[in-house]
């Protein structure tokens, strides 16, 4: 998987998705607003372990199953809770069915 947000491609995004979709809460829902907001280096060691197993283990998928590729950030919520898939593999099976 890519690095995450050096350069913000998105995780953002995901990251709020994932709130915004009532998966997080307690611990695992304030450390991801901190990030969101600050983002990961402003997190003490035991912070981003629980964000590492409470979200990133949780709701990432490390590539497309279909075409091995990278995900984006962007389309990883879909992949990572829905299909496994990269957007355009994802679409090229619908049109099989």
């Amino acid at each position: 998987m890519r690095s995450k947000n050096d350069e913000d491609d998105g995780f953002n995004d995901f990251l709020q998705q994932i709130i915004d979709m009532d998966h997080l809460e307690g611990a695992a829902l304030g450390i991801t607003k901190l990030v969101i907001e600050k983002g990961e280096d402003a997190l003490s060691e035991k912070q981003k372990y629980v964000f590492q197993k409470q979200v990133l283990d949780e709701f990432t998928t490390s590539g497309c199953s279909r075409c091995g590729s990278d995900i984006p950030w962007s389309e990883m919520y879909d992949a990572a809770t829905e299909h496994g898939m990269c957007n355009y593999c994802w679409h090229m099976t619908q049109k099989d069915d």
